[in-house]
Formats: structure tokens, sequence, C-alpha cells
């Protein structure tokens, strides 16, 4: 597989902060059966990465552990979102850090172009350059979207 990565945090990513309450004040459901929603703005900035780079996604987010990969497929096609899950982390039977989990994915399927989109720096100092840190307020910003898609696309 040639394709840049995606690890992809849910929470303070597409779950957002801001999308919540307005939902809330409108008096509209904030879940369904697979959780919180997601925030469509931030969604939409996903959907611009995903246009722009070809990239497939790695659930980097803590629901992998309430939910089998399968599930958050389903989840996925369910709620029409964009691109395309080929994989979940953890690699390994022992959560050091998300950064560490990451590093075993990649060692295990090799090499590629990735980024990673989390609202929590829980990565090694090696992998900063490829992390995008979103405000769990308002999710993927346009500027997020920008940095992913030149991190992804940058020939470094």
């Amino acid at each position: 597989m040639n394709r840049p990565v995606i690890f992809l945090d849910y929470d303070g990513v597409l779950n957002t902060e801001r999308y919540h309450a307005q939902l809330a004040i409108d008096g509209e459901p904030t879940k369904d059966a697979w959780g919180p929603l997601f925030d469509p703005r931030a969604v939409g900035n996903l959907r611009k990465i995903l246009d722009a780079t070809g990239a497939a996604i790695v659930i980097s987010s803590s629901w992998r552990y309430a939910h089998r990969p399968g599930s958050l497929c389903k989840m996925w096609a369910s709620r029409e979102l964009p691109g395309e899950i080929i994989d979940t982390i953890p690699c390994g039977a022992t959560y050091i850090s998300c950064g560490e989990d990451i590093k075993c994915w990649l060692d295990k399927h090799g090499r590629h172009d990735y980024v990673i989109i989390d609202d929590l720096d829980d990565f090694s100092p090696a992998q900063h350059d490829r992390y995008v840190e979103t405000n769990p307020i308002v999710g993927i910003t346009e500027a997020d979207a920008q940095k992913a898609i030149e991190i992804l696309t940058s020939k470094a």
C-alpha cells in the first residue's frame, strides 16, 4: 500500500464540544447507537484532507477499545463519513502511549507518509513534525486540514 495514512482520533477531532453544545441548545440528539455524533464542519475538513491526498484512515481513537474494527467501519458507512478505514491501533497487547502504538503499526506495515490528527499530545518528539493538534472545542479546522495536507504531500 502506497497511500498516505491518517492516524485519526475522534473525541476533540470529529466529536467537538461546540457541536454538542449546539445540539443540546437545539434540543437535538447528541449521540446514536455508536456514541457521540460528529461535527459536520470537522467532518468536512477531514474530507478536504482525504480529497487532496487520497489517504487511508487508521483509527487511533480510544473508541477502538469499545468497538471492534468491523463495528467502526459499519458506523463510518452508516454515518456516511468520508474515506476508508483500513485498520485500528494498537497492534500490541500492552498500551504504552498512542505514539508507541502508531510506531508499532508503522513498523508492522512498513513506513508510510502519515499524519496524526489528535487533540492530546501523546507522541514522541520524532512524531511531532507529523502531528496536527486540534482544539477539542472546534475539532479539525480549515487551518488544521491545510497543515495535514502539507505534511502528507511534502516530499521531505
